[in-house]
């Protein structure tokens, strides 16, 4: 290891520890709860590696009085890395989210629900978990769920469908009904550098996706297929949230993007206003006077594992294999990819 990639080590070290200080001892107002704590470095860096009590919703004090919870749905929608806050904070996480929207049925001063939505979309999975945790919210309290939208695109809208009103920002990207698989057939790169993929199965379509192994055409029709069903429970969950009829959604749906003057002369949405006004309508409407915004769950301003591996050099082959690591198995994405 060189001398400034061991300067750029104790920086990192360094960096580590300060965040991890100020993250432990920062304060958190009524719409970010407080919390306060001390110890020993190791119990410092536990807390940071591991969250604390302000990153578990169940722990949130919420106030008496009546109010509306804000739930912001941030970045890209799909499942939580892990418990560690080593990683860079800042994007969604899931667990988080579906934790929070559960803990408030039980908190009768909670009148409602506000999704501040600014995600180009993500996994279906999550995208799906998102809209019916938030349709079990509703049927289980009978209250109501409003969302407001900078951009809301492909599986971020599927998640507004459980909004009784949504609102959009004038400037921002929305709709994007659809989804999709995205691969790589890497056979011919394999051959040329001399790698095989030796894989041993059970079945002809068994390990669909693998890297270095070629797509067969009835294994993309077995994937299309699928694609097809889920297209059809996103079609359905549009409908059912805009009131339509799903033929005639159908016919319109081609998985285009919209501005929002757009998006409100399809019926897409309802409104387009600014976050601030949206928000003191909606607290008129629900007859509350305050709004609780949570802390976030917080971690390094950046990614220490990766930065950490840039100090090394890698090899050609070391660098097809993380690439083979990061793009292994295949996911229904529900996703703007211009975003």
């Amino acid at each position: 290891m060189g001398k400034k990639q061991i300067i750029w080590l104790i920086v990192a070290i360094l960096l580590f520890l300060l965040t991890g200080w100020i993250g432990v001892n920062s304060a958190i107002s009524l719409n970010q709860t407080k919390a306060e704590t001390s110890g020993s470095l190791m119990e410092m860096l536990e807390t940071l590696i591991y969250g604390s009590a302000s990153n578990d919703p169940s722990t949130f004090s919420y106030p008496e009085e009546d109010f509306i919870a804000l739930v912001r749905v941030e970045g890209t929608i799909e499942a939580s890395s892990g418990d560690s806050y080593l990683y860079a904070g800042g994007g969604y996480d899931h667990a988080y989210v579906i934790s929070y929207i559960n803990s408030l049925i039980s908190v009768p001063s909670n009148k409602g629900i506000l999704l501040y939505i600014d995600s180009p979309g993500g996994t279906l999975a999550e995208s799906d978990e998102l809209y019916l945790t938030l349709m079990d919210y509703r049927e289980y309290t009978g209250r109501p769920v409003y969302a407001y939208c900078q951009n809301a695109c492909s599986g971020a809208y599927y998640a507004a469908m459980a909004a009784d009103h949504i609102c959009v920002n004038r400037n921002g990207v929305f709709v994007n009904v659809g989804v999709y698989i995205s691969t790589y057939d890497m056979s011919a790169l394999f051959e040329k550098i001399g790698v095989e993929t030796v894989t041993i199965k059970s079945g002809e379509n068994k390990g669909i996706g693998i890297l270095g192994n070629p797509w067969t055409d009835e294994q993309k029709e077995i994937y299309q297929s699928m694609i097809d069903e889920a297209f059809e429970q996103f079609l359905g969950v549009v409908a059912e949230g805009r009131g339509w009829d799903l033929e005639e959604l159908r016919q319109k749906v081609d998985g285009r993007e919209m501005s929002a003057q757009q998006a409100l002369r399809d019926g897409y949405v309802d409104q387009i206003d600014r976050f601030d006004a949206y928000l003191d309508a909606v607290l008129s409407d629900t007859g509350c006077e305050w709004y609780v915004d949570p802390p976030q769950p917080s971690g390094l301003p950046f990614d220490l594992s990766s930065f950490l591996s840039s100090l090394f050099p890698r090899s050609e082959s070391q660098i097809l294999l993380d690439f083979a690591e990061k793009h292994d198995g295949i996911k229904v994405m529900a996703y703007a990819e211009n975003h």
